[in-house]
This record gives C-alpha cells, structure tokens and sequence, in this order.
C-alpha cells in the first residue's frame, strides 16, 4: 500500500495528483490538457475530489472550462465532488446579473453546476480551515487555510489578493505527510503560520514534502515564510516552475532560503527539485542583472519534468522524475541551485 504525489509539468501553474488503493484527489487544474493525457494514459476510473485552490488562471481553468472538462470526463470518470475557489460562484452570478447578454454561456454553466448538485451527481463546496475534511482508509486531507472568518475580513477590504485566500492543504498517509501551499502570501501566509504556532499540537505539521508556494516567489513578508518553512522542516521541496515565466521566478531570495534552510543542522531538508528550468539557474547573477525583468527563457525546458513522490505508511518515501537522469540533467544548468552551483547575486 502506497500513496503517490504527482506534481505535474504545467509550467508556472499547478496540477497535483495524490492516489492511493482506494482515492485519487486532484489538487489545482493548470493546463488542463496535460492532466487530460495523464488521466487517458492511466485509465483512471473516479476523481474523488478536486481542490481549486484560488481563483487565478494557472489554478483555476474558469467555470466555463472546468464545466466542460468535467461534462467531457464524466463520461469515462465518476467525479464525487469539486471544491470550488472561495467566493467563485457567487462572483460569477453577479457578473451574469450585471449583463446577462453578454454572459449566457456563464449562466448556463451556472445553471449546469446548480443541477447536478440538485440531482446529487457532482456534489460542491468550497472548503475552509475547520470545515469538511477528506479521509479514506489512511489517508486524510485536511485544509488549514483559509478560515471562513479570514476570507469574510479579507474580501471585505479587497477583492484582488487572491493569493492571500488560497486553499492550503495537509495531506497525511499513516506516517507520511505533505503540506500543500498553493500560492499563500503576504497577510493569508501571517495568518497562516499563526494559526500554526498557536496550535498545541504544532508538531502535527512536520511534513516530509512541501510544495513550495507561488511557483518560487519570494513574498514581502519573507521572515514569516522562512517560520514556515522551518516549522514544517520538510525532507523534500518540490518547486513548480516554468522556464517561460515573465516573473523573475523563481527569485533569487527563494532559492537562498531553501539553501539556507539545507546547511541548518536543525533542518531535514535534503533536497529541493523543480518541474521545468528557470532563468535563475541558466543564468549568473551579472547576466540576469542585464536581462528584463519580466524576460524569461525562450522556450521551456524540462529540469525533473514529472515528480513523482511514492510514500508508505511508515513514512519512507522514494523520488521519480521524468526526466531518466535527472542529476545528468542539473549538470548541464551553470547556476544549478539544487546542485550548490548557485549564482544569486
């Protein structure tokens, strides 16, 4: 019996699959066509739940496309529930009531999601700290953020922040852990680790992965990253990237984290990983230094492509990657931060 994490290679986005013997989950929908071919290639029968962390384009498809994906797979897959972005819905049918003509096709996938709920087909929900959590046989999945009073405050003040309000996840398998981190940022990342420190069982949220938030920004609150980083004194770091991005990503200030957190007895971090190349490890500090900012490589470039982390129950987990040879991969990158060749300014 094992559970397996798939971060799949969709660029500066997210797509993550955790299966068990008994549950799939899907975590984010960037670029659904690549999970499209992952769930042709592997005959995948059910979908027990999908988590759309935040409402942004590289999580979240739109509900027009998330509709029609699900219209399409219901077809070959029983799909038992979707949690929706906090606030998607009703922010949808208030655009359709500003100007019904111009988003009929909005309504009538407004009026498809209502229906199926009505008939008990696809069941949704959005999700909250405190609120339904997942569990099958061992495994459990378990949001610690955002609480539904956190979300009231924030969009009561801004309705832009999206990041702030993500779905942060705790996936558990007997002894292994993951903690899922979406985008958390700025006041959401705060409060997040907050809630952590005050917590009496803090220990709980030791986990042996961590994805890493916002494809390998660096928030302005930094500091409260690097508490929760240490906090959650991960194993393994799983970064997912892409080489094209017009960010920066992943900042310089990211990559000196992960490493400082590496050279620190106190800390199991062995290793961090990501999906795709970026500039930052392509490039020294003097030539990025000259570059755009918003410039990034000119076509992607797979670094692990694929990470696959395979856990049991113990809590002893092995790493796949796409790419065969992935440290043969990394030698070919001059700055390669995984591999200490670091040029960060």
């Amino acid at each position: 019996m094992t559970c397996q994490l798939t971060f799949l290679p969709v660029g500066n986005a997210d797509s993550i699959v955790v299966q068990t013997d008994d549950s799939t989950i899907i975590v984010d929908l960037g670029k659904l066509s690549i999970l499209e071919d992952w769930l042709q290639e592997r005959e995948i029968s059910k979908i027990d739940r999908i988590y759309i962390t935040h409402a942004h384009g590289d999580h979240f498809p739109s509900l027009i496309k998330l509709v029609d994906f699900i219209n399409t797979w219901r077809n070959h897959i029983d799909i038992k529930k979707v949690h929706f972005p906090t606030k998607a819905l009703e922010v949808a049918w208030r655009k359709v009531r500003s100007d019904r003509e111009n988003n009929r096709k909005l309504e009538h996938t407004l009026v498809r999601i209502a229906d199926w709920s009505r008939r008990r087909e696809v069941i949704h929900s959005p999700i909250f700290r405190d609120g339904e959590d997942y569990s099958e046989g061992l495994l459990k999945v378990e949001a610690l953020h955002p609480s539904e009073e956190f979300v009231g405050n924030h969009l009561a003040s801004t309705a832009s922040k999206l990041n702030e309000i993500s779905t942060v996840l705790q996936i558990s398998y007997g002894s292994f852990s993951a903690m899922l981190l979406a985008d958390i940022e700025g006041a959401g990342l705060a409060e997040l680790l907050s809630f952590l420190k005050a917590t009496s069982e803090s220990a709980k949220f030791i986990a042996n992965v961590a994805k890493i938030p916002h494809h390998g920004a660096y928030p302005v609150n930094g500091n409260d990253l690097k508490e929760l980083l240490s906090l959650i004194n991960a194993e393994i770091a799983v970064l997912s990237v892409g080489s094209k991005n017009t960010y920066g990503h992943v900042a310089p200030e990211l990559f000196k984290l992960l490493i400082e957190l590496q050279n620190n007895n106190d800390q199991r971090l062995g290793r961090f990983i990501c999906t795709e190349v970026t500039r930052t490890c392509i490039y020294s500090a003097s030539d990025r230094a000259k570059m755009e900012k918003t410039r990034g490589l000119s076509t992607p470039k797979k670094c692990a492509g694929q990470i696959t982390i395979i856990a049991d129950i113990s809590g002893q987990w092995t790493l796949k990657t796409e790419t065969t040879d992935h440290h043969r991969e990394v030698a070919n990158f001059v700055c390669a931060a995984c591999d200490g060749r670091a040029d960060l300014g």
